[in-house]
């Protein structure tokens, strides 16, 4: 379906939730997503993308996508949003780390222009129940990933978080807790080589420039 032809509505329950509240509350919503996309794209995932475009493209505003479990699922998503006239630069592309695991294959898709988020810190397991072909990285392979981006002079299009979503990963019940990567993973980035600075823009300018409304 091509952009001309979707319907409006969609799009104006976005725009409205960001502007006036959402489902009926005067609470706003300050991104649009996390957005859910299956491998390979759903033609309703398709119109709700086409949506998200064209709502980005009336209010400037931070978009991010849950990609599906398949490397080629960023590229699909980012083409059908920049066919649909969305600014790429000023969305997130989340869970690479489980996601693009070639590196080849990752500098070609960060020339896209969109934030590359590693945000499964903390997440270490043996086998991972969704996908049992992908192989989850451990922290400190997400460390070199970053540190990787870093030195490929991709330091201002990463944003990295841990994904927190059930109990066993909070503090109280034996987990890493919420302060995971300033207690643990920010000592270990710079340990191995990356600096106070890069750090820095990763924790603070990249998010700030990004969920900044243009």
């Amino acid at each position: 379906m091509s952009i001309q032809v979707l319907k409006p509505e969609l799009t104006e329950v976005l725009v409205n939730e960001i502007l006036h509240g959402a489902d009926g509350t005067k609470i706003k919503c300050g991104v649009i997503g996390e957005i859910g996309c299956s491998w390979p794209l759903t033609e309703s995932e398709r119109k709700v993308l086409q949506a998200t475009a064209q709502a980005q493209v009336q209010l400037g505003c931070p978009v991010i996508i849950h990609p599906g479990r398949n490397s080629s699922s960023p590229f699909q998503i980012i083409r059908l949003l920049q066919e649909a006239g969305a600014d790429i630069s000023k969305t997130v592309m989340s869970h690479l780390d489980r996601t693009i695991l070639d590196k080849k294959e990752l500098l070609e898709f960060a020339q896209l222009g969109c934030y590359l988020e590693y945000d499964l810190f903390g997440t270490e397991v043996l086998t991972y129940q969704f996908s049992q072909d992908i192989d989850m990285p451990d922290d400190n392979k997400r460390i070199r990933r970053v540190r990787f981006l870093v030195e490929e002079g991709y330091e201002e299009r990463i944003l990295v978080a841990h994904d927190i979503h059930t109990k066993h990963r909070l503090m109280k019940y034996g987990g890493h807790g919420y302060s995971h990567i300033l207690t643990n993973i920010v000592p270990k980035m710079l340990l191995r080589g990356l600096t106070q600075n890069a750090v820095d823009k990763i924790l603070i300018e990249n998010p700030q420039r990004w969920l900044t409304f243009k």
